[in-house]
């Protein structure tokens, strides 16, 4: 019986300090998303691998098309990540747009990948 009395006092006099606030809806889905971010990232550190981003941005030709554009900036973005001594594993995720500042266009590409030491 004291065992349990000192659990409960413990467990209240931890929490008092802290206010947790749940919304209703969404906890079991956020719970859910939770457990998901913490067993992948377990499992890439396991992998020897971490999530980066990286962007590139490049001078635009306009003797070309945007999708050309695009993806030379693409490949002189994994041209530099090539060089490092870190290979991409996977890409998460990746974006580019054609900027137009002062009249001039660049593009600008980014992406969030995992990688890994190489070999």
């Amino acid at each position: 019986m004291p065992k349990i009395f000192t659990i409960i006092a413990f467990a209240l006099v931890t929490t008092s300090c802290m206010q947790l606030e749940v919304k209703p809806g969404r906890v079991i889905g956020d719970t859910v998303d939770a457990g998901k971010d913490a067993y992948q990232s377990i499992q890439r550190n396991r992998r020897g691998e971490e999530e980066r981003s990286y962007s590139h941005k490049t001078s635009y030709d306009s003797t070309i098309s945007n999708a050309a554009n695009i993806a030379g900036c693409k490949q002189e973005l994994m041209a530099v990540v090539s060089v490092s001594d870190l290979m991409v594993s996977q890409v998460i995720s990746e974006s580019s747009e054609v900027l137009l500042q002062d009249g001039d266009k660049t593009i600008y590409c980014a992406m969030q990948a995992l990688v890994r030491p190489k070999a």
